[in-house]
């Protein structure tokens, strides 16, 4: 018995150094160390910092990003939420909110050239076209754009003037003048005239900005002058090759040897470099679906030498030469369709076998020509031949250049910019398409193949089904020629083979 007390001392003996080691661990054995206080100094940074945070977060969340007038910004909320999920979408009520903002902005005198009262009258607009009212928002659009359009063309000292702050202030309304000249547009789609009028308006007034802070430079803009319709025949006349070097353009002249530099300017674009060129692409687009090709080709020739001076993204720049080739060649067919009812009146009223008319002095030499072809119908046949040549040597310039073009950058710039393959992809199918057009079936043949090759290799399936039916056409026409068989190619309606991205 004495045994067994002396093992269970001995356990609980075990169990309370157990015990006590376990808590030990912890300190409780042991005199709680003394407390270090934190000084005052740092106590007040704390919470100066955390007060400092908190406002910040408030301010954020809730103080208003805008500097409308207090009176002005409680009315515009209203409309804000009407038109938002919150509302249900209520345009109408929304529109009636904004219509009281603008109001009140007159009532208490906004100034109408500021960023906050054009902002109410865009609001105004952008409720009319979600309720079908275009012809309301047109008026609140151009109530705008003539503003813009008095004010950026009034005389220097003038009362309209003189409520331009600064250059930094004029620019800006450029800026915001070009946005709201798309827009009209976009509601004039139907009446390509007055959207060409716009557009050539509102650019020209970019254009003379530009050119002031260019000074004395030969690379100044004149749109008149390029879209004028003896433009594009000096452009053909003149054998030009830019070159880009460093920050300079060197152009070249291979016909006298002539070199000029101008130096690249991409500071006097801003801010309104995209605004200006998407106006271009668009002044070019309404060209195209008035089926005025010829403008449309000389606009985007300027648009290309702009682009140039103002140092644009080399990817557009490359698709925008790429689509000047396109153009050129559209306007070469549509000459060869007026070419070819031309041909067949001259042949009805001459006797003239059609097929030995051609825009030579050989055939106008010719006696009955001379006698029974009025002159005008003459002088027409001439200029639509030599045209037609112009626009597709020209086109193959424009589609030579790209390729030039693409072979300065490096791969690895390639690889990370896709839409440069697709571009040089679909400027080797135009070379392929003129060349086929020409009847130079080796030339056509090595660049079809090469196009389909490219464009295979940068995933480009949109244009393969074209280059295919061109292959198609090709090898038929070869075996044509190998039969001595006619080919025919005064078929009128023409298909447009190239399109533009």
């Amino acid at each position: 018995m004495s045994l067994l007390k002396s093992r269970l001392l001995c356990r609980t003996r075990e169990a309370n150094f157990l015990l006590r080691r376990r808590f030990s661990q912890y300190g409780y054995s042991n005199a709680y160390p003394p407390v270090n206080k934190t000084p005052w100094y740092k106590k007040l940074l704390y919470v100066t910092t955390g007060f400092g945070v908190l406002t910040g977060y408030a301010y954020y969340m809730w103080w208003p990003k805008h500097t409308f007038p207090s009176s002005v910004a409680k009315i515009l909320r209203k409309g804000l939420w009407a038109e938002s999920d919150r509302g249900e979408f209520d345009y109408q009520l929304a529109l009636k909110h904004y219509l009281e903002a603008l109001e009140h902005a007159q009532e208490i005198g906004l100034d109408p050239l500021s960023d906050e009262y054009t902002g109410i009258q865009l609001k105004i607009g952008e409720m009319f076209e979600r309720l079908n009212m275009l012809a309301d928002a047109a008026y609140i659009y151009n109530e705008i754009a003539t503003l813009y359009l008095t004010v950026l063309t009034a005389a220097p000292n003038s009362e309209d003037a003189l409520r331009i702050k600064d250059r930094k202030h004029r620019r800006h309304l450029i800026q915001k003048d070009l946005r709201i000249a798309t827009k009209l547009v976009s509601l004039n789609a139907t009446n390509p005239s007055l959207a060409k009028a716009i557009l050539i308006t509102h650019l020209i007034i970019a254009q003379d900005e530009v050119n002031k802070l260019m000074g004395p430079t030969p690379g100044k803009l004149n749109l008149i002058n390029k879209i004028k319709p003896e433009g594009l025949k000096q452009q053909a006349s003149e054998s030009y090759t830019a070159v880009l070097e460093n920050d300079e353009i060197v152009i070249k002249n291979s016909a006298t040897g002539e070199e000029s530099r101008i130096k690249k300017t991409p500071e006097v674009w801003e801010p309104f470099t995209d605004e200006f060129f998407n106006a271009m692409d668009l002044l070019s687009a309404v060209c195209i679906s008035a089926g005025d090709l010829a403008m449309a080709t000389k606009v985007k020739i300027a648009m290309n030498e702009a682009m140039l001076l103002a140092d644009i993204e080399p990817s557009k720049m490359l698709l925008s030469q790429c689509n000047l080739g396109s153009l050129l060649y559209m306007q070469a067919e549509e000459l060869e369709a007026q070419e070819i009812g031309l041909k067949r009146r001259i042949s009805d009223l001459t006797g003239i076998d059609y097929k030995d008319l051609s825009g030579d002095q050989d055939v106008l030499a010719q006696n009955k020509l001379q006698e029974s072809v009025p002159l005008q119908d003459q002088e027409s046949f001439r200029n639509v031949v030599k045209s037609r040549e112009v626009c597709l040597k020209l086109a193959v310039k424009s589609y030579e250049s790209v390729l030039q073009f693409a072979k300065s950058f490096p791969q690895d710039f390639i690889k990370e910019h896709n839409e440069i393959s697709e571009t040089v992809a679909i400027a080797t199918y135009g070379l392929g398409v003129i060349n086929l057009h020409l009847s130079h079936y080796d030339k056509a043949e090595r660049f079809l193949r090469e196009s389909r090759v490219r464009a295979r290799n940068c995933n480009y399936d949109t244009i393969l089904p074209m280059i295919e039916k061109e292959l198609e056409k090709l090898f038929n026409e070869k075996k044509l020629v190998k039969n001595n068989a006619t080919i025919r190619r005064d078929i009128p309606d023409i298909q447009m083979d190239i399109t533009l991205k």
